[in-house]
């Protein structure tokens, strides 16, 4: 299967989104869920993903570009993320 390199970088992306929220969803602090998923399964498979990402970046990309591709979007993902929590709860509370 060949697949365009917009597609893979597509896949790297979801990736790597889908790990963050992984291992976001299973922190203590996490403001998505009621409760937080089980911190050992959640961060296994977040901390899978992860490296997944990086691979099908590094497919397109040099590695080193892959690398910090990866980084960047996981910063920009930990930030977020703690705003969305905060703006569901904010949404939530209003009258």
């Amino acid at each position: 299967m060949n697949l365009s390199p917009a597609a893979i970088q597509f896949a790297a992306c979801a990736a790597i989104a889908t790990g963050a929220a992984g291992l976001y969803l299973g922190a203590q602090n996490q403001r998505w869920l009621s409760r937080p998923l089980p911190a050992l399964w959640s961060g296994l498979a977040g901390a899978a993903l992860l490296p997944l990402g990086v691979f099908l970046w590094g497919q397109t990309v040099q590695l080193s570009t892959a690398i910090f591709a990866t980084l960047v979007l996981i910063m920009l993902l930990f930030i977020v993320f703690p705003c969305v929590g905060a703006l569901r709860t904010f949404i939530r509370k209003a009258p």
